[in-house]
């Protein structure tokens, strides 16, 4: 027999998953042996052994808020039953595999120890112990960080060159988008929304780690790469905000091209090695106004990215510029790309100066939140980051330093890093980093590792874009 799902199959499976969902949220509305329950019981075990049928078992795989079916990711299903996925990390459980002689017997069992709070589970020795001293054997279950061991070792080479190229494709079609507006010509529209749909793709779909290339910079291409950096940020953000797939491709949009009204800035003063002359600063504020022009010559371009590219300097507080007499605030989309924006500059690389640590810029945005900053969107993006962004380089209590690949939405001081240099000072090569969870605890329920302090990589000569 085949091993590959089919359509049909995988159809059976998303409806095997919902039916389970539905059967846990009835356990925790109804008493036990209610009508209503045991019949969505029944129905889950019916459904179950008419897949079994065809297939020696079935598993469920949750890593990461992302639902796999037999290995397969279901990106719909991840966002759809996100709270689902998220209690039973919570409680450890990574993996659920049914087998032939599934029985509502040892279903109950599995969905009642579902329902049981976290620290129980953990006093018991997990719900993979609980499930087995009771008996169950048609059901195995798989601990949460046993799940993510699994699938980090399934991330191949191909993922981090697939990264790198989406990457580089939207650096080169700002590029040519900016030249052409340059030379006057007209923006290609289609180009900038594929560019964008594409990172969305890469992002939400691919779930390729295209956040931590944002650390890349450049002497010599600025504006290119930080209009690209500014979009994933953008783009990241408002996923984490639940902004709709069309939203977010107009979002994505109107960051990519916030900035293209410095191609009517003089270079003498947009690379200007030092500190901007009033004078200077003045003619540089021009860009957004330039921009929304440019922008609103485009035919086909949507109006959001002209607003976006006169407002994104404009402040939370309308202290920014220009100035907005007509309303209160600015729009939704512009207060989220000033934060992205302002985030990738403060660690960009600019002729006269190298970019700052980008936890030192985070902590002054933040104590700029409510004033500069929208201050929901402040504590989002802080969220999305984390405490010690993406790209950052630190170092541990162990001695060893590391760099920062992944937030950790539980908690913010405890990221996944990749170990870049052991405790004796050796440099590890980039494919032979070992993935480290700083969640994870000793037997006596302390951290293993933590992180001390954050260090700058050009001092260390390390660069963090090869982690990714």
């Amino acid at each position: 027999m085949d091993n590959k799902v089919s359509p049909t199959q995988l159809g059976n499976a998303k409806l095997i998953f919902e039916q389970l969902v539905a059967v846990k949220r009835k356990m925790m509305l109804y008493p036990e042996k209610h009508p209503e329950l045991m019949a969505a019981f029944k129905r889950l075990v019916e459904h179950l052994t008419r897949y079994l049928e065809e297939r020696p078992e079935l598993t469920f795989a949750m890593h990461e808020s992302d639902l796999f079916i037999e290995h397969e990711l279901l990106v719909k299903e991840s966002m759809t039953y996100k709270q689902f996925i998220h209690e039973c990390e919570t409680i450890n459980l990574g993996g659920i595999t049914f087998k032939k002689n599934i029985n509502q017997t040892d279903l109950e069992k599995l969905i009642d120890n579902m329902c049981i709070d976290q620290k129980t589970l953990e006093n018991e020795g997990g719900i993979e112990k609980r499930l087995s001293a009771s008996g169950v054997t048609s059901i195995t279950v798989s601990s949460a960080s046993k799940v993510q061991a699994e699938k980090e070792d399934d991330k191949s080479k191909e993922d981090k060159q697939a990264s790198k190229e989406v990457y580089n494709s939207a650096v080169h079609a700002i590029t040519d988008i900016m030249n052409s507006a340059k030379l006057g010509q007209s923006v290609n529209v289609i180009k900038a929304e594929k560019t964008v749909n594409t990172l969305i793709e890469a992002i939400f779909g691919k779930r390729l780690n295209i956040l931590g290339l944002t650390a890349i910079k450049s002497y010599d291409e600025t504006t290119f790469f930080h209009s690209v950096n500014t979009c994933i940020l953008g783009i990241s953000l408002g996923g984490d905000l639940s902004l709709p797939h069309d939203k977010l491709s107009v979002l994505g949009t109107a960051a990519l091209l916030h900035d293209i009204g410095k191609v009517n800035i003089p270079q003498s003063i947009t690379n200007k090695p030092g500190s901007l002359s009033l004078e200077e600063f003045e003619i540089m504020k021009r860009h957004t106004a330039e921009g929304a022009e440019i922008l609103s010559k485009m035919p086909g371009m949507h109006k959001l990215s002209m607003i976006v590219a006169y407002e994104h300097h404009a402040g939370y507080d309308l202290k920014g510029y220009p100035k907005l007499t007509n309303k209160q605030r600015p729009h939704l989309f512009s207060r989220i790309v000033q934060v992205c924006d302002s985030y990738d500059a403060g660690t960009s690389i600019r002729p006269f100066k190298n970019g700052r640590l980008p936890d030192q810029i985070l902590a002054e945005m933040i104590r700029q939140s409510g004033q500069a900053f929208d201050p929901v969107i402040m504590k989002m993006f802080v969220q999305t980051l984390s405490i010690y962004p993406v790209g950052s380089l630190v170092l541990l209590d162990s001695g060893e330093i590391a760099v920062v690949i992944k937030s950790n939405p539980k908690d913010l001081a405890r990221p996944d890093v990749k170990i870049a240099q052991d405790e004796d000072g050796n440099t590890v090569e980039p494919e032979k980093a070992k993935i480290v969870n700083l969640s994870e605890k000793t037997k006596k329920k302390t951290f293993k590792l933590s992180i001390i302090n954050v260090i700058d990589p050009w001092e260390l000569g390390i660069d963090v874009v090869q982690f990714f």
